[in-house]
């Protein structure tokens, strides 16, 4: 049984169970300034959508390598009006984003923007990509019961500064049923349902 390395302090005060989508768990392995340690497991209802979340970018640059799995990770480049009719060209809702896991108020629409999906790689246990902050992104799960290992780097943008987010429908800052805590058994148990062992270390 693969073991994995956990602060258990720091995963229950950073930890979400459906975090942005339902069946999504995040779980924080380990958090400073400069890098932040954690695990995207995918199954359920994340494992059936073409995108688990809107195409965005980030505060911040990270490095993902699938654990057990596969996915595709779509990129995109922002075009210009009139590229409506490229391939690959869609014409999407662009919205800044303030996260209200930070005091945010959501979503803030800003116009219509078009975006051109320019590479998809699909990945499975093993491979690796890095994302950039200011790239265009979302992924796609092609297996149930997928393990990302993420490694997030110290953010480039501040707080106070929104991402963005793309959206064809508008849309909702409802946390219905998203962003339940975890309790540090229940981090235990979801781990051990992964087929991990946990080896608690201190920050």
């Amino acid at each position: 049984m693969p073991q994995v390395m956990i602060n258990l302090e720091q995963a229950v005060a950073n930890s979400y169970r459906n975090f942005h989508a339902k069946g999504l768990d995040y779980i924080c392995l380990s958090r400073t300034e400069k890098m932040t340690q954690k695990l995207y497991i995918l199954d359920g209802d994340a494992s059936k959508v073409p995108e688990v979340v809107n195409p965005h970018d980030h505060r911040y640059p990270f490095h993902t390598m699938v654990l057990h799995g596969k996915m595709a990770d779509h990129r995109w480049l922002r075009g210009q009006p009139g590229m409506e009719d490229l391939d690959d060209a869609r014409v999407y809702k662009a919205f800044d984003y303030m996260t209200p896991l930070n005091g945010g108020d959501g979503f803030t629409y800003r116009g219509e923007e078009v975006l051109v999906r320019t590479l998809e790689s699909v990945m499975e246990p093993g491979d690796s990509l890095t994302t950039q902050a200011q790239h265009v992104h979302t992924i796609q799960m092609l297996a149930d019961q997928t393990v990302l290992l993420l490694n997030q780097f110290a953010d480039i943008y501040p707080a106070d500064k929104p991402t963005s987010t793309w959206s064809q429908d508008t849309p909702s800052i409802s946390d219905d049923g998203l962003y339940e805590r975890f309790t540090e058994g229940q981090i235990v148990d979801r781990l051990a349902s992964m087929g991990f062992s946990v080896k608690e270390v201190a920050a």
